[in-house]
């Protein structure tokens, strides 16, 4: 089989296991096993794969938001069963019971109801909904470090975890207008009871965002969402779509694009290996062998390290054993017709090819300004960015200055216009502008690669 339709193959599976989620079930599957510890794992793989697909959403924010109003909204439209904290506590007051009386005991006062109990009330509907398999949005829990806890005692993790995030003093004017209603609005003091109880609700909201630091996402409560735009974010997180596969991601463009920031956060978002030939042959220089003098003659020039050794350099890395598994972004390579064609030499067989544009006379602009630290190497973009002691020793690194700059722009274009007249490659391109803010950028590719999925 040659490379073209080895790699027609490989894409051919790998899109059959996407379009199938079945990365997405096996990683359910893996999930549910290290939750509940079954005796026997391979009755309850088979029980659980006959089960119904159900999702199950936290919502919190401060006390007099709209969050109640967006829980039953989303919920609605989701098709998902809604429960309310507040509605749960408001039906054990009704009872008349001991319990009701220690409820009423902190309602009085505008305080937290103890966790205990709060914990006992929300676990009992939580698990009543688990048993009838339903989907549901569970609004106002949980608030506490205590009460995040005690849903990961239980083996509760929720789908998605969404927080209403609003200022210090938004949450002040809501906790205000929370207690200007009934049964709050005879109680004195409303001052001191208000700034204590906005306070509490900070101190816990930060507590409950390290207890769910890897799961929750936050919106901004201050903002008037639409419907559709607030549910569409609620089903990107509901049902990932990023890759659960090992891919392997090429990102070039001119230098200066913002291609190494892109790669970067590409690596760190999805847990891929960031492989920069720029930090490969720094290393190679610092071993202080003859490999290394000969690239930093080249480096200290302004001019591109030998292919021989970039792609050596590249074929070692690539051999390691966390590339294998965890796939890999590649920043930098190929930059020469010779490396592209040395792509097949070593076996990379791109996933995506991401191609960064930008205007010539732009990236000269942002190339000149910027500056290199000699001690610590770090970069800045303009002088004005580094601190004042800084300043006076930054220089221009060779490969920056405009005449330099105008030559790689030229390799670039010839490169550019290689890959987009190599037909195999043609389905593998997502183009992406290095004009726009450099977030929007990540968002955009971000985006696409998993919509591939």
């Amino acid at each position: 089989m040659d490379q073209a339709n080895k790699l027609q193959y490989q894409q051919q599976v790998e899109n059959y296991l996407e379009r199938n989620k079945v990365y997405h079930i096996f990683e359910d599957l893996l999930k549910s096993l290290i939750i509940k510890k079954p005796d026997d794992p391979i009755q309850f793989l088979i029980n659980k794969l006959q089960e119904p697909e159900t999702k199950k959403i936290f919502v919190v924010g401060p006390p007099g938001s709209k969050l109640r109003e967006l829980s039953l909204t989303l919920a609605d439209y989701l098709n998902f069963h809604i429960v309310s904290i507040g509605d749960l506590i408001e039906k054990e007051l009704s009872k008349k019971s001991e319990l009701s009386q220690q409820i009423q005991e902190s309602l009085d006062k505008f305080q937290y109801v103890s966790d205990e109990i709060v914990i006992n009330i929300a676990l009992n509907q939580i698990n009543h909904l688990e048993n009838e398999k339903k989907s549901y949005i569970f609004e106002g829990f949980p608030k506490t470090r205590v009460q995040g806890l005690a849903l990961q005692k239980e083996g509760i993790i929720p789908d998605a975890f969404l927080i209403l995030e609003m200022s210090q003093e938004k949450v002040y004017q809501c906790c205000l207008k929370k207690l200007d209603s009934e049964p709050f609005n005879k109680l004195n003091n409303k001052e001191d009871l208000v700034k204590n109880h906005s306070l509490e609700y900070q101190l816990n909201l930060k507590q409950v965002k390290e207890v769910y630091k890897n799961q929750y996402f936050s919106v901004d409560g201050e903002k008037n969402y639409e419907l559709e735009d607030m549910a569409q974010l609620l089903k990107y997180k509901l049902y990932d779509n990023s890759p659960k596969r090992a891919l392997r991601i090429v990102v070039i463009g001119p230098p200066g694009s913002g291609r190494s920031t892109l790669a970067k956060k590409l690596s760190s978002k999805y847990g891929f290996v960031y492989i920069s030939t720029r930090e490969l042959i720094s290393n190679l220089v610092n071993q202080k062998g003859a490999t290394g003098k000969e690239a930093f003659e080249k480096v200290s020039k302004g001019d591109l390290v030998d292919d021989r050794i970039v792609n050596a350099l590249i074929k070692e890395r690539l051999n390691q054993t966390d590339c294998q598994l965890q796939g890999y972004v590649l920043d930098g390579y190929p930059k020469t017709d010779k490396q592209l064609e040395s792509l097949n030499e070593l076996n990379v067989q791109p996933t995506l090819i991401v191609i960064i544009d930008a205007a010539d006379d732009i990236i000269t602009r942002r190339l000149v300004q910027r500056r290199t630290d000699p001690i610590t190497g770090k970069l800045y973009n303009s002088v004005d960015e580094a601190d004042k002691e800084v300043r006076s020793r930054l220089v221009i690194a060779p490969n920056e200055k405009r005449e330099v700059v105008q030559q790689r722009l030229k390799g670039w274009d010839d490169l550019k216009q290689l890959i987009d007249s190599t037909p195999k490659y043609a389905s593998l391109i997502y183009k992406v502008s290095g004009e726009n803010p450099l977030d929007n950028m990540i968002e955009s590719v971000c985006y696409h690669l998993e919509k591939m999925n």
